[in-house]
């Protein structure tokens, strides 16, 4: 059955403290622990006492062997700097994204081929010197990419040293929603939620007892504090060799960050209430201005999914490109499984974030005001972009991915500044509005001066432009 009225969205006490215990540290400490208790009930078993133990004598210089002084008539072959350098990047390099780096991954949050895969990456080539130790892991965090299933192993990425986490580029986050219930209903994921699904899905619900609180009671959802969660841990970690420093702030957990994918699985449409308002503070405000391109699998299409894209996009700056995609996974009961269709049954659009501001001054001043410094925006696509006859201040060149999980190819997309949209579509109404004093010539641009197609029109006709569209 499914509920007529949406999930309450909260923070399941269980699982936090479940998090809190198995706390990577905490549970680190927990086993040194037990492995000195280990090693002390050995020693008073054999009748030594562990607390006066005299230190080992060190051995004379003379007398130590190594593996240089037992193979000295034998010399290794010399290879360059440049060839050992191509070993570590093709050794070190995964085909495919790194789950939970640094953290221990859970079964129920990968999909069946993240589990049987085996290691793609020759990891013990760091345990040969303190040379390729310090070279091999340049190129394990560089070369990359990684995809975390939880905030805390999210977390977690912030005991790996700074200068490592500034060279990640692109990560992806998979948030799984999480229902709870203290009854015992059924609920289910409608076949609605992808083409390729043929009949519902149970969903996963959590058992809780009823509590003889005021909290929140019946069924409830863990879906946007979870994005919040994964939001609050990109902040800057608190880092103790890090000097404090008025003229330089806190470097945020992935300084070097480029791009964004998130996975929203089992995100149902009018089911989940309105995201918190601290989400609008962390992706608008504390996190705003910092990605180039931010990719959204499985939104909802609702309004509190489309409000949800919107707060998300002011993570990217100014020229960003967004990218939203209907779900690629779906989440049963122990397991996850990969949603694919072909790509006119699920299309994904592309929209163009704040394309009009840097352009204004830009074109207006002739350079860019010095409060456009400190938040750049989006470096430009490499490459030259087909020659078109509406290319002017109006539209913006843009390379939008051709299939989603490809093979990364790109084709070039022309954009509308003003609305953020793909030109073909804003074409017929943005060209109309040229020639609104009925004469032969076009309008001249607001913006540039000049005479093209789209220009912006003046403020005087601003009221007509919205009475029309």
């Amino acid at each position: 059955m499914n509920p007529s009225w949406p999930a309450w969205e909260c923070r399941d006490q269980t699982d936090q403290a479940e998090l809190y215990y198995n706390q990577p540290l905490r549970a680190k400490n927990r086993r040194l622990e037990d492995e000195n208790l280990t090693l002390k009930r050995l020693l008073r078993k054999n009748g030594i006492a562990w607390q006066n133990n005299p230190p080992k004598p060190m051995r004379a210089k003379t007398s130590r062997v190594t593996r240089s002084s037992i193979n000295q008539d034998r010399t290794l072959p010399y290879l360059p700097p440049e060839i050992q350098l191509r070993i570590f990047s093709y050794a070190l390099t995964s085909p495919h994204p790194i789950v939970d780096p640094l953290c221990k991954s859970r079964p129920d949050r990968m999909l069946p081929r993240e589990k049987r895969k085996g290691n793609d990456i020759a990891i013990h080539v760091l345990a040969t010197c303190r040379t390729y130790y310090f070279e091999g892991t340049r190129f394990l965090w560089s070369n990359n990419t990684f995809l975390f299933t939880s905030p805390t192993s999210l977390r977690q990425f912030a005991e790996l040293d700074l200068q490592y986490r500034a060279k990640v580029r692109h990560v992806t986050f998979r948030l799984i929603a999480r229902f709870y219930d203290d009854e015992d209903r059924v609920h289910r994921l409608p076949s609605s939620y992808h083409p390729n699904l043929k009949s519902s899905v149970k969903l996963a619900v959590q058992r809780r007892p009823k509590e003889n609180t005021l909290a929140r009671r019946g069924f409830r959802a863990y879906a946007w504090y979870q994005l919040i969660d994964f939001l609050e841990a990109m902040l800057p970690p608190y880092d103790p060799t890090c000097k404090i420093s008025p003229a330089q702030p806190r470097p945020r957990l992935l300084p070097g960050l480029e791009t964004l994918r998130i996975d929203f699985v089992n995100f149902i449409n009018d089911l989940l209430q309105y995201p918190p308002q601290h989400l609008h503070d962390l992706a608008s405000h504390q996190l705003g201005c910092m990605l180039n391109e931010v990719i959204l699998t499985g939104v909802p299409t609702d309004e509190c999914g489309i409000r949800v894209s919107t707060e998300l996009s002011g993570l990217l700056k100014d020229e960003g490109l967004l990218i939203n995609h209907p779900p690629t996974l779906v989440a049963a009961k122990d397991n996850i499984r990969l949603l694919s269709c072909a790509e006119h049954l699920c299309p994904h659009s592309c929209k163009v974030v704040r394309g009009m501001a840097s352009s204004s001054e830009l074109f207006n001043d002739g350079h860019r005001n010095h409060s456009s410094d400190d938040f750049p925006p989006a470096p430009p696509d490499e490459g030259e972009p087909p020659y078109s006859h509406y290319h002017s201040c109006r539209t913006i060149w843009k390379k939008v991915p051709i299939k989603l999980d490809g093979n990364g190819e790109r084709r070039w997309e022309l954009f509308d500044r003003v609305s953020g949209m793909p030109w073909d579509d804003v074409e017929e109404e943005a060209i109309l509005f040229d020639y609104l004093d009925d004469e032969d010539e076009p309008m001249v641009c607001e913006n540039c001066g000049e005479c093209h197609p789209g220009a912006l029109l003046p403020n005087e006709l601003m009221d007509l432009w919205d009475d029309e569209v």
